[in-house]
């Protein structure tokens, strides 16, 4: 098994255990259309803010095909806010943990802490990163106090859905006749 295999294995698995202690909080108790519409909008906002930044990145690193592929994810847990929007808030927030762990590991490469990724990164993509790792942190926090009121098994069952779903996507992206140019 590759460094890189392992790497992304241990991001599904944190991933899940992200959004499982999220999925643990109790169910929320009714609230106005006005407070529901708003962490909507906020758990959208992060979502686009994140997959907009790929998108981004893959424009300036010239992998737009690649960053195109590794928000799909995001595309359609957006895609559930609107009409399911605690199923889009159980599958936005393995989304948001992966995320946050590989802005984590490659801020630990740039700071010389740790090799757990390697590249060369232009002060754009840097830049990039944070904004990424602050949308996602924000992410996680909003779909944490906001809570869900789906079954327990039904949260997990989005969660580590999404969170395949995520590796599934990276993985794919990665492969010879995606990143061939």
């Amino acid at each position: 098994m590759t460094f890189q295999q392992r790497f992304m294995i241990i991001t599904v698995l944190a991933a899940v255990t992200a959004a499982i202690v999220l999925a643990r909080k109790p169910v929320p108790t009714p609230s106005s259309a006005r407070v529901m519409s708003q962490f909507r909008g906020l758990v959208a906002a992060w979502l686009a803010v994140v997959a907009g930044a790929l998108l981004v990145v893959g424009i300036v690193s010239d992998t737009l095909l690649r960053h195109i592929i590794q928000i799909a994810p995001l595309v359609v847990a957006l895609s559930l806010l609107p009409r399911r929007f605690d199923w889009g808030v159980s599958a936005a927030a393995p989304l948001f943990a992966f995320w946050l762990f590989v802005m984590g590991a490659i801020w630990l490469f740039l700071l010389g802490v740790a090799r757990i990724v390697t590249g060369t990164f232009t002060p754009v993509e840097v830049i990039l990163t944070v904004i990424i790792g602050l949308a996602s942190l924000l992410g996680l926090g909003t779909a944490y106090r906001r809570g869900t009121a789906i079954p327990i098994l039904a949260r997990l069952g989005t969660i580590v859905t999404f969170a395949v779903l995520q590796f599934a996507a990276m993985w794919f992206s990665v492969q010879p006749f995606v990143t061939r140019r």
